[in-house]
């Protein structure tokens, strides 16, 4: 039941216009990136990982958690973490953290502020994805057009998420061989 509930609040507060259509099947999977010190389990289950009168410029993250065999994959756990606007991490708590679980269509939404570089790192959301019993992935994303990025020891460029319509509206689908 949590598993289509969340999509279908992100869809009645009118985030669903920044879904795209199905991706189409490609052979590039997700690129893994070694999760961080940051992780932590038993993120709450939640589409927005702002705090009432939460300093930064918002934005919304969404897209499709697809398997190689380009299929969706509906429930997967996305949990997303990230710094603050300042760069900064909650070192005890479950602020800026989160998880989302796809919707029947593989589809998730999030919204969260945009970070700032943490420990000279670029600007980014870390991810880890686990689909109903498969194994998971820990990846980060980009910011398109982050001259820090490319600094970074983890940048890839298939980690870079794209902009959608709207203002600070971003998307990025998951491919996994699942």
């Amino acid at each position: 039941m949590l598993a289509v509930a969340v999509p279908l609040r992100a869809a009645q507060r009118g985030l669903d216009q920044f879904m795209l259509p199905a991706p189409p099947c490609k052979d590039d999977l997700t690129p893994a990136v070694l999760s961080d010190a940051e992780y932590r389990t038993g993120a709450p289950v939640r589409r927005s990982l702002l705090d009432p009168g939460m300093p930064g410029v918002k934005m919304t993250l969404a897209g499709y958690v697809t398997g190689l065999t380009c299929g969706r994959i509906k429930g997967a756990r996305v949990d997303f973490w990230q710094a603050d606007s300042q760069g900064r991490f909650d070192p005890r708590g479950f602020r800026l953290r989160g998880a989302v679980l796809t919707d029947g269509d593989g589809r998730y939404a999030i919204e969260t502020v945009i970070p700032g570089e943490a420990a000279g790192r670029a600007k980014r959301i870390s991810a880890r994805l686990q689909p109903p019993g498969k194994a998971s992935l820990s990846t980060v994303l980009f910011f398109p057009d982050d001259p820090a990025a490319s600094k970074d020891k983890q940048f890839k460029p298939g980690l870079v998420m794209k902009r959608a319509a709207g203002p600070s509206a971003y998307t990025f689908d998951f491919l996994l061989d699942a």
